[in-house]
């Protein structure tokens, strides 16, 4: 799998991230495991988790999935792999409802602990890259970033992030960060795929990644993007099936007829097709992919040598306008 450059970092890391969301409760850890060593093998060294997965499934509260890479990890030379979890987003209190959960935030205490916990789950001294969860406008962005700034001179963490957020915040850190010599961001991570939701879609704590960012990061060399629900939960591989409520438009049907006759004719299942267009962005995009089994992981890892043209790349932008 080929290498890219993380943002501003100097550090390669594979053109594909593997996504662990349900490791350790929807995967079973020896399936968790299956896949972490089929992705490594093929040469992915991008880890992405988070210190709240997957708290939302049954009997899940949060750690299962770092849990499920510490243990992975023991086996592996650290210093090969880049990991990324995120902070900001783990319960408080959760009874069901998404709507009503109390999230822990970004204030720079709870920042400080929520890493000491991640290393102890991911049973590693350091952590890769380390995102701001969620955006939460109540937390000033500067504590946030006194907090991972902290973390990095301990060794604690080698680059930070965000997610969930905005391109004019982003920038915002930014000059902050270069005023006052703090950690910058080296990334960026929103939800993305080839078919758009509708305005009203409830996305809850969801930022989609837009024309903006991808715009910002277009002139900000600074800055790598990384794109989740990238496959839309396996809508791609149900094409004969209606579209969901919050994607049922006149043009995601088009958007859909489109990538069914260009994915015959490059012969490439959608889902390649679909990861194809998100790398072929005109600023650095990752897709974040993820999946149960093995063989989901490598039809993904496939779209890597799925080639687009200019005009291919033209029609797919323009479906459904």
């Amino acid at each position: 799998m080929k290498k890219v450059i993380l943002g501003n970092t100097g550090e390669l890391i594979s053109e594909l991230c593997l996504g662990t969301m349900y490791f350790g409760t929807k995967v079973s850890p020896s399936e968790s495991h299956a896949l972490l060593d089929h992705f490594n093998q093929a040469g992915g060294n991008f880890i992405d988790t988070a210190n709240c997965y997957a708290f939302w499934r049954d009997k899940g509260v949060g750690d299962e999935s770092e849990n499920v890479i510490g243990q992975w990890l023991k086996t592996k030379k650290r210093d090969s792999l880049v990991i990324a979890t995120k902070c900001g987003g783990r319960p408080i209190n959760y009874f069901g409802d998404l709507d009503t959960v109390q999230l822990e935030g970004l204030s720079y205490d709870t920042i400080i602990e929520s890493v000491e916990n991640s290393l102890i789950r991911l049973d590693t001294d350091y952590i890769d890259i380390l995102y701001a969860h969620i955006d939460f406008m109540d937390y000033p962005i500067e504590e946030r970033l006194i907090a991972f700034t902290k973390l990095k001179e301990q060794g604690k963490i080698r680059f930070a992030g965000i997610s969930n957020t905005e391109s004019w915040r982003v920038e915002q850190s930014q000059n902050l960060s270069k005023i006052h010599d703090y950690i910058t961001y080296s990334c960026v991570q929103q939800k993305f795929s080839y078919l758009r939701p509708k305005r009203s879609a409830d996305l809850w704590v969801q930022k989609l990644l837009n024309d903006e960012m991808i715009h910002y990061a277009e002139d900000d060399n600074y800055i790598t993007l990384l794109a989740y629900s990238t496959l839309l939960s396996g809508l791609f591989s149900r094409p004969g099936e209606e579209l969901p409520e919050d994607y049922h438009t006149t043009d995601n049907m088009q958007r859909m007829a489109l990538l069914k006759s260009l994915a015959e004719a490059k012969g490439c299942t959608l889902n390649q097709l679909v990861l194809s267009w998100i790398m072929h962005q005109k600023a650095k995009v990752i897709p974040i992919i993820a999946g149960s089994k093995v063989e989901q992981i490598e039809e993904s890892m496939g779209a890597a040598g799925v080639k687009l043209n200019e005009h291919e790349i033209m029609l797919m932008n323009k479906a459904g306008e």
